[in-house]
């Protein structure tokens, strides 16, 4: 591996071709020759126009072959990966037959210290990036801690970010279970540039990926396994998942407190978090706790299962607990 993370790169030295995969996810990099201000979707007055017009300038991300640019689409991890490599110069291969379009990107990224979540899970791969996730990665790009509430906070001292809804924390400002949309993206990496971040400088490894684990996940993990869904081992003393309707993210601060958001999306969903919070040690059972869930999200007001305070807000439903000794 070269050294050119620790160079600074020409303004316009980002420009290379992504070869065209079939298929919506591949749609991103359809390079046409439009800016911004000629997208058929995004005019002048549009509040991100300036930043999509450079991050196209900079061949970062392109508009789709009709003229348009979908500014509002989620982005997947896949796309974001490859903006990632784009942005800081690095070299990736070509994918082969048998690989994900953006597999080469994803190895790449593990050769600079990332191994982001989906490197070896193609439906990770095509799932969309949570903003926690973006927040981490960029905090990690310049050695910065990658922990989800102090990689928010770096985000907001170096005025990346201005928040995205209301919240009494930087996390729930910042909205770290939402997906992360083209236009966001778009403004991200205006904003890394500007703010001189334009230098990968990642000491140490961040595993994003299933591989890790931790006494948290194995808890847990036969009933994520069962439901299908993958969990992400984030440090010694969290997790998370990947997954659009089954989004959870769980962590135990030092003492007894613990923090469990559960996506608002279905019952199903409810169900498995309800049964996990009673593994990891909430001091109530799983059938309670799910009562709890439903109500919070049908009523809107907060809920108590036991002990575990239900708290809804705009995308999940938030359970804090202190651990039973």
């Amino acid at each position: 591996m070269t050294n050119k993370k620790y160079e600074y790169k020409p303004a316009l030295g980002r420009l290379f071709t992504v070869a065209f995969v079939t298929g919506a996810a591949a749609l991103l990099y359809i390079t046409t020759p439009a800016g911004a201000a000629e997208f058929t979707d995004v005019d002048n007055s549009y509040w991100a126009a300036e930043d999509i017009q450079w991050a196209e300038n900079e061949g970062l991300i392109h508009g789709y072959d009709d003229g348009s640019f979908h500014p509002g689409d989620d982005m997947i991890e896949a796309q974001f990966s490859v903006m990632l490599t784009r942005y800081f110069d690095m070299e990736s291969g070509t994918p082969s037959d048998l690989q994900h379009w953006a597999q080469p990107a994803y190895v790449t990224l593990s050769e600079y210290e990332l191994r982001m979540p989906g490197l070896r899970d193609n439906a990770v791969k095509n799932r969309a990036v949570t903003r926690g996730t973006v927040a981490k990665v960029i905090a990690q790009s310049q050695a910065h801690e990658p922990g989800l509430k102090e990689a928010v906070a770096w985000m907001f001292e170096e005025d990346l970010t201005t928040g995205r809804q209301d919240g009494e924390t930087q996390t729930e400002r910042f909205d770290v279970n939402g997906k992360l949309t083209r236009a966001q993206a778009a403004v991200f990496f205006k904003r890394i540039d500007d703010s001189g971040h334009s230098v990968w400088r990642a000491e140490q490894m961040l595993d994003l990926t299933s591989e890790g684990s931790n006494q948290y996940t194995e808890m847990v993990r036969p009933l994520y396994r069962e439901a299908g869904v993958t969990l992400y081992a984030r440090n010694d003393n969290s997790f998370g998942t990947a997954d659009q309707e089954y989004y959870h993210l769980f962590q135990a601060y030092q003492g007894e407190m613990r923090e469990f958001a559960v996506a608002r999306t279905s019952r199903a969903n409810f169900d498995l978090a309800a049964q996990a919070a009673a593994k990891l040690g909430a001091p109530a059972d799983a059938k309670r706790i799910l009562e709890g869930l439903v109500e919070a999200d049908a009523s809107g007001s907060a809920q108590t299962a036991g002990q575990v305070e239900i708290t809804p807000r705009p995308s999940d439903v938030f359970l804090v607990w202190n651990e039973q000794q």
